[in-house]
């Protein structure tokens, strides 16, 4: 008879042959890839957040789902220059990782490790730190404004899960995108999932 594990955590499971992403110190990294060697970056990112979050739990799924995403945000933009805010910052593991804190992701929502959000005093490229749905739109759009009146010439990428476009914040901060700045981007993850399935006349 073996032994019931069922209460027993989550074993490791070794990757195979991590080669690309304990090369990923920063950003600048990430640009300097070769690109035949993206798709590899990606696949162990997703490795090694299956196997760190299989242990600490987490967001796992949101994250998965923004891999390629997070590593073209970092290909095309120059954070912490740029700003990058994440709707609901859940989906900011992998910008974590590539921004120098890969080494540390075993240890989000633990005791004194990573945390489970976007902070601004955990790196300069949080540029963020809410946990909620709905604010990033506007935010973004404030840091435009405060960019435009500074005459800087950066980006301020707000990301967003469809879900979020149901929040009130964000319908008011896309009414206000116009008048207020000029060079705005919003990246729609429209994944049709919030904590549940859409559901309104918006989703629809």
């Amino acid at each position: 008879m073996t032994p019931d594990s069922s209460n027993s955590p989550a074993e490791t499971v070794p990757l195979p042959n991590p080669a690309i992403l304990p090369t990923i110190k920063s950003p600048a990294d990430v640009k300097n890839l070769p690109e035949d060697q993206l798709e590899g970056l990606a696949a162990e990112v997703r490795d090694t957040l299956i196997n760190s979050l299989s242990n600490t739990g987490g967001h796992l799924g949101p994250n998965l789902g923004v891999v390629e995403l997070s590593i073209a945000l970092h290909r095309v933009f120059n954070t912490p220059d740029d700003k990058f805010v994440f709707d609901v910052a859940h989906q900011g593991y992998v910008h974590k990782m590539l921004t120098g804190r890969a080494d540390k992701i075993d240890t989000i929502r633990q005791y004194k490790g990573l945390n489970g959000f976007l902070l601004r005093t955990e790196s300069e490229h949080d540029c963020y730190g809410a946990g909620h749905a709905g604010t990033a739109l506007s935010a973004a759009l404030g840091m435009a404004a405060a960019r435009d009146q500074k005459k800087e010439d950066t980006h301020v990428v707000a990301v967003a899960g469809d879900a979020a476009f149901t929040c009130g914040p964000t319908l008011e901060a896309l009414n206000n995108i116009a008048e207020t700045t000029k060079r705005f981007i919003v990246v729609l993850n429209d994944n049709e999932w919030s904590i549940d399935k859409n559901v309104g006349a918006i989703a629809k």
